[in-house]
């Protein structure tokens, strides 16, 4: 009897590998058939973004350099730090948060606003999801610009540790993905979830190190804020654009272990709930 028991466990536990296993390699073959599809849904809503606007994409590199500048300027004199200082420190720590806030805010509703699709014709649902955070990767790639163009204005000396900056972006697009994959699934079945959402990162925002440095805080405070996992990537960005330094192993190691964590749980919610999507649309 306990045999028995054991073994069926063994094949139950093999039967849900080998059904991520086949989720996975389904949606991969499938993003390739469809790879022209998920290009025009990226560039169709970036055109829609700034539709009869005079200076179109421009915007995405002016929005943020005059809304980054405002804020710098605030709170360099609130805190009594030299503008040019404060104001790298503020841009490498704004723009991967817009990123973040944009990206799961915008793939919470990814799914529920592919409805139309969803009941005409067959799309891998991956695909939106994957949309939202392509769109906003490529604002965020727009973003940088005004970064570089700021270092370059004030004389900020932006060292080898950029070359890690890539590296730093595929960590967190891919910690992004699995909270847009679960988000996406779940507002689904719980619509009000997408306005708690706001609420949350509006609260961690000011739970995140980027409107005040790290060396104001100490103690329990401090031990807090390291709660927030969105502190780890936030950090590495300072710590390669601002600090212009190598992070260490344990940041590194910190945000990988959050990206495999956050990954593993989305894709495991959306294979398992995918396919009960379309009844609740």
């Amino acid at each position: 009897m306990i045999d028995r028991n054991h073994q069926f466990v063994n094949d139950f536990d093999a039967s849900k590998q080998r059904g991520l296993i086949d989720f996975v390699s389904r949606n991969v073959r499938e993003l390739n058939v469809y790879r022209y599809a998920l290009y025009n849904f990226v560039s169709t809503n970036l055109s829609s973004r700034y539709r009869r606007s005079t200076i179109g994409f421009l915007w995405s590199l002016l929005n943020p350099l005059f809304t980054m500048v405002i804020m710098a300027l605030v709170f360099s004199s609130l805190y009594k730090l030299p503008f040019s200082q404060f104001s790298l420190y503020l841009f490498s720590g704004l723009l991967p948060w817009n990123l973040i806030t944009a990206s799961l805010l915008g793939g919470s509703m990814s799914i529920i606003n592919a409805e139309s699709y969803l009941k005409k014709v067959y799309l891998p649902k991956i695909i939106f999801p994957l949309v939202t955070l392509g769109v906003e990767i490529t604002n965020f790639l727009f973003s940088l610009i005004s970064l570089f163009i700021l270092s370059l204005f004030f004389g900020a000396e932006l060292g080898w540790s950029i070359l890690l900056l890539p590296l730093a972006l595929l960590l967190l697009a891919l910690f992004i993905l699995g909270g847009i994959l679960l988000l996406s699934i779940l507002t689904v079945f719980f619509r009000d979830l997408s306005h708690i959402l706001q609420i949350a990162l509006l609260g961690l925002f000011y739970l995140t190190p980027i409107l005040y440095p790290t060396s104001l805080l100490s103690g329990n405070l401090l031990n807090l804020i390291k709660l927030n996992p969105f502190y780890y990537f936030i950090n590495l960005f300072h710590l390669i654009v601002y600090e212009a330094t190598f992070p260490g192993w344990s940041e590194w190691v910190a945000c990988i272990v959050l990206t495999v964590l956050s990954l593993t749980l989305g894709v495991l919610v959306f294979q398992k709930k995918e396919q009960d999507v379309i009844y609740r649309l």
